[in-house]
């Protein structure tokens, strides 16, 4: 009786399109994000092995199809061969406690689920001819699995796939674990939809099926342990990259969980700014600091804009809005300005910038130098050892900065003149930004008056609120070594 009413039970979520009992914990968060994402929407999944990608994939696909009439929905895979070995026995899977009058028709020579409400589930891979199959037809979602595995992936979402979704203000879901080809299409994608906000990354500790043992015995299939290329990228879901087309190969997640902070501002400091102009690309603007101190650069701030975006007059205030946020004295409200300003060669910009500065403020004036000609590998070579030593700090309000020097890739790796496009229309400019930043600052200024000796450390602002009451004294002894002279 309990079995009856058991499958009673489940026969009624499935009339009521409630299907998603089916998810373990990890599956019903990534359906929670589709839930809530937008129309047209293209998410990425970044999931390590055996986290039930392919189920939870198809269950949301055909939850679509029986909740809505003649729904369309498309699922790519790699080969033609695992639409049929892969997904065939998922869907069998799926559907083993349908209702037998909801159950789809399935025609092996089309590779189509047709349910009894209209709706079609279509299936193909990317492998010969098989993606044209899926050509045509207004789809409600797009489903690509295997994404890192599955040839010419950008050519048959631009030409097939995603034109499907247009009309209808569905969503498109790519899921694999990352790809052994440092240059694969799905890395643009994955970069594209973590800009976006639309990237889910879970590794092989977030799937909720393995116990601590199997995640164990995976570990000691690979030799290497945890520090093996393989484990690391198909478990860990590591983008693994290309020395030879990676333009900063050591910056990666581990890195940059140790260079991205805001650190305690130094008593003294020299300000920069750096500036990479491009109006068919992006134009960022770098703002920071030299600690002299620490031998450190920090950038606090950015401001990127594209070439559309770029209003000469309004670009210019930007610029001195951004001065005055950053550089004004709490105390005296004195605006303290940067020993210098750098900018790429465009002397049309930097002249107008002037005026249009001086129009705005005469005692502001933004006045751009232009660095001297470099050889680019060379100081490439020279940032790679400043971020490798954790000498260059970067503020998370630096998203751009950070997104583009983990993922600078150069266009050709047989000729390294030129970065490849970025997914944000751009060059990776903010990586150029940043090369004209460390070749600006001047690392043999000590900003430290004499007076203040070589005991600097009790001179970071602990406190800066305030709030906390200090000995006068104490202050007094912190800055000039000795105790006030009574008088």
């Amino acid at each position: 009786m309990a079995e009856i009413n058991k499958i009673a039970l489940k026969h009624e979520l499935w009339r009521r399109h409630l299907i998603h009992y089916k998810f373990h914990t990890l599956q019903k968060e990534m359906y929670e994000i589709y839930q809530k994402s937008a129309p047209n929407s293209i998410l990425v999944w970044l999931l390590a092995r055996q986290s039930g990608k392919t189920f939870a994939l198809l269950t949301m696909g055909v939850a679509v199809c029986i909740s809505k009439p003649n729904a369309i929905v498309k699922y790519l895979t790699d080969t033609k061969l695992h639409a049929k070995t892969l997904a065939e026995p998922q869907m069998r899977k799926i559907l083993e406690d349908c209702p037998e009058d909801m159950k789809p028709e399935y025609i092996p020579s089309q590779y189509l689920y047709v349910f009894k409400n209209g709706a079609q589930l279509q299936m193909a891979g990317s492998d010969g001819n098989s993606a044209e199959r899926l050509r045509g037809q207004t789809s409600d979602l797009v489903l690509v699995d295997e994404a890192g595995f599955v040839g010419k992936l950008d050519d048959i979402m631009k030409d097939i796939l995603l034109p499907t979704l247009i009309h209808s203000g569905g969503r498109c879901i790519l899921a694999s674990s990352p790809p052994k080809e440092p240059d694969h299409d799905f890395i643009t994608y994955i970069e594209r939809s973590e800009m976006n906000g639309l990237l889910t990354k879970k590794t092989v500790y977030d799937n909720p099926m393995l116990k601590p043992e199997q995640i164990q015995n995976i570990i000691d299939q690979y030799q290497g342990g945890v520090n093996s290329i393989g484990f690391r990228r198909e478990f860990m879901c590591e983008l693994i990259k290309d020395e030879e087309l990676s333009v900063l190969p050591e910056v990666d997640d581990e890195l940059l969980s140790k260079i991205v902070y805001d650190p305690l501002l130094p008593p003294f400091y020299s300000r920069y700014v750096a500036m990479d102009i491009g109006f068919k690309d992006l134009t960022v603007v770098l703002y920071g600091y030299y600690d002299f101190k620490e031998n450190r650069l920090v950038i606090q701030d950015e401001i990127v804009k594209t070439g559309k975006e770029i209003h000469l007059p309004d670009f210019t205030k930007l610029l001195q809005d951004k001065e005055i946020e950053l550089w004004t004295n709490d105390l005296t409200h004195e605006l303290i300005k940067p020993e210098s300003r750098v900018s790429d060669t465009n002397p049309f910009v930097i002249q107008e910038i002037s005026i249009y500065s001086k129009k705005n403020n005469p005692l502001h004036q933004l006045d751009f130098g232009v660095p001297a000609k470099h050889d680019k590998l060379t100081h490439l070579n020279k940032l790679r050892v400043m971020l490798a030593n954790h000498k260059i700090i970067i503020s998370p309000s630096c998203p751009t900065l950070i997104r583009h020097i983990k993922n600078c890739r150069w266009k050709d790796k047989s000729n390294k003149d030129d970065f490849a496009r970025s997914p944000d229309d751009g060059h990776y400019d903010a990586v150029d930004a940043l090369l004209y930043f460390t070749r600006a600052v001047n690392y043999n200024k000590n900003p430290y008056p004499a007076s203040y000796g070589y005991n600097l450390r009790d001179l970071h602002i602990q406190n800066p609120t305030g709030h906390e009451k200090l000995d006068p004294k104490q202050v007094y002894m912190s800055i000039f070594g000795s105790r006030p002279k009574r008088r």
